[in-house]
C-alpha cells in the first residue's frame, strides 16, 4: 500500500480524537472525543458544554463572530493515535496530529442533522438520547494541515485535507 492509503486506512479505523485547545485565560485544555468524518478534510464533533473543551471551542467561535472577521474561526490541536496495545514500538506509534480550523454548526440546520445522524450510524443509540440534550453542539473541524507517523523515519506533512499529497519530512 502507498503512504496515502496507509494513512487513510489509518484514518477511517480511528473513532476517537485527541483535542487541544486553550481558555479564555490561556490554559491549556486537552480531552478526548469521538469523531466523525463530516466531508472531505472534515471531522465533527458532538460535545457537551459542561465539558471545559467545549467552553473553549464556543468562546473561540465567539471571538470570531465578535470580532466582525467572518473568516476567523480559530485554530485547535488534533491527534489521533494507534492503539498502545496494537504498538510494537511505542517510540513510534502510529498517528496524525492536525492543525484544526473550528466552525460551531447551528442547532437544527440540515448539516447539524446530517453529522448528527452519521454520529448515530458510528456510535449507537446514545445519540438518541444525546441529539434531544440542549448542551450537546456540533463543530466543525477544518483540516488546516498537519502530520502522519507511520513510524521511524517515516513521517510526511499534508496541507488540507489528510492523507492526500504527502511531502516526506526529513531529519536535520
Amino acid at each position: 500500500m502507498s503512504v496515502s492509503q496507509d494513512c487513510q486506512q489509518f484514518l477511517d479505523s480511528r473513532k476517537s480524537l485527541v483535542l487541544s485547545t486553550i481558555s479564555a485565560q490561556g490554559e491549556l485544555e486537552t480531552s478526548v472525543m469521538p469523531f466523525v468524518v463530516a466531508n472531505a478534510g472534515e471531522l465533527a464533533i458532538f460535545v457537551s458544554e459542561l465539558s471545559a473543551h467545549t467552553q473553549n471551542l464556543l468562546n473561540l467561535t465567539g471571538l470570531a463572530q465578535n470580532a466582525g472577521d467572518s473568516n476567523f474561526t480559530g485554530l485547535v490541536s488534533g491527534l489521533l493515535l494507534a492503539d498502545e496495545n496494537e504498538t510494537p514500538e511505542i517510540f513510534a506509534r502510529e498517528r496524525i496530529g492536525m492543525q484544526l480550523q473550528v466552525s460551531r454548526v447551528d442547532s437544527g440546520s440540515v448539516e447539524w442533522q446530517e453529522i448528527v445522524d452519521r454520529f448515530a450510524a458510528n456510535f449507537g443509540e446514545v445519540v438518541d438520547v444525546l441529539r434531544n440534550l440542549p448542551d450537546f453542539h456540533c463543530f466543525k473541524l477544518v483540516v488546516v494541515r498537519g502530520r502522519y507517523v507511520r513510524g521511524f523515519g517515516a513521517a510526511y506533512a499534508f496541507e488540507g485535507c489528510p492523507c492526500k499529497e504527502m511531502q516526506g519530512i526529513k531529519g536535520r
